[in-house]
């Protein structure tokens, strides 16, 4: 004689099924909140992106159907001798810019970090990062005024310091210093970013590292040598990575001070792209600058990431 049963289902179970049913319509929710962003990101971040890898093999002027040519825009952009000019520009424009964003402002963040006083911290960060609600082509324009060969305050000040009027540079002007003048903006090149980043760093150093390092005889410049510059490396790692990626793509600089000039002594990849799209209506080959570009970045920032180590562990003595 057979016996049936009705199977009973545990609380527990039904309990967990409909967590995952709750979980599951959250999940939907959320997706759709954040659809539209996802499609903005693809219609005006990666679809041009994309689209520029197709386009730098083509011939075309942003507005008639783009030709097919291979990789003759590349073949052209490597023989021409401006570019490779531009490149030795960017070249040094960007070493200059890798060790003044990151020496000075984590020299000048370890010294706000040591102050004792609380207050004195803020103040002088509040300092340091004010000058960051100022629009950056504000500081291009009083650069510009400051570089000035006639009027400018850098010549007065060599003036005052005895330099002959004739032998005054005209910084701006002349091929032997205008690159060196696109170095100066930015003195004294303590970045508002590059120093909460860095400060930020030092402030999650361990205390208790720092006073048994102490107590082993590490002080001042063996302190920062031996134990914070190697707990600050990630920092060091995330700046080095922003000034690449920065000093690569910069161009509006040299757009407003030089134009590229004095006989292309300032000009940088980004200017020679902006002015095929814009002037010349080159849109495939300025795609074509723009991937060499994206190349370029791209490599250095996974040698970066690859080979730059910025981890370091401590485990307790036993």
């Amino acid at each position: 004689m057979g016996q049936t049963g009705k199977m009973e289902i545990s609380p527990k179970v039904e309990m967990r099924a409909g967590y995952s049913r709750l979980r599951s319509r959250n999940n939907l929710i959320a997706f759709l909140f954040l659809l539209p962003t996802l499609v903005m990101l693809l219609v005006f971040n990666y679809y041009p992106a994309i689209g520029a890898f197709f386009y730098s093999f083509t011939s075309w002027n942003g507005f008639n159907a783009p030709k097919f040519i291979g990789f003759s825009n590349f073949t052209e952009m490597f023989g021409t001798p401006v570019f490779s000019k531009a490149f030795w520009n960017l070249m040094w424009l960007t070493l200059f810019q890798i060790v003044a964003s990151i020496t000075i402002p984590l020299l000048v963040a370890r010294m706000i970090y040591k102050v004792r006083s609380q207050k004195l911290q803020n103040a002088y960060r509040m300092l340091f990062v004010f000058p960051l609600v100022i629009p950056g082509m504000v500081i291009v324009l009083l650069w510009q005024f400051i570089l000035n060969p006639d009027v400018g305050m850098l010549n007065a000040l060599l003036s005052l310091f005895g330099v002959p009027d004739e032998k005054l540079p005209i910084w701006l002007g002349s091929m032997d210093t205008a690159l060196f003048a696109l170095m100066l903006i930015g003195f004294p090149w303590v970045s508002g970013v590059s120093l909460l980043i860095f400060l930020a760093g030092f402030q999650g150093i361990s205390q208790e590292i720092v006073e048994s390092a102490t107590v082993d005889g590490a002080t001042g410049f063996r302190l920062f040598y031996k134990i914070e510059l190697p707990l600050v490396l990630a920092q060091i790692k995330l700046i080095l990575i922003l000034t690449i990626i920065g000093g690569l793509q910069t161009f509006q600089t040299p757009l407003v001070l030089t134009g590229g000039g004095p006989a292309n002594s300032t000009t940088v990849p980004g200017l020679l792209m902006y002015n095929e799209a814009m002037v010349n209506n080159r849109m495939g080959f300025a795609c074509a600058i723009g991937v060499v570009l994206f190349i370029l970045i791209f490599a250095l920032t996974y040698i970066n990431n690859r080979y730059l180590n910025s981890t370091m562990e401590y485990s307790p003595r036993k």
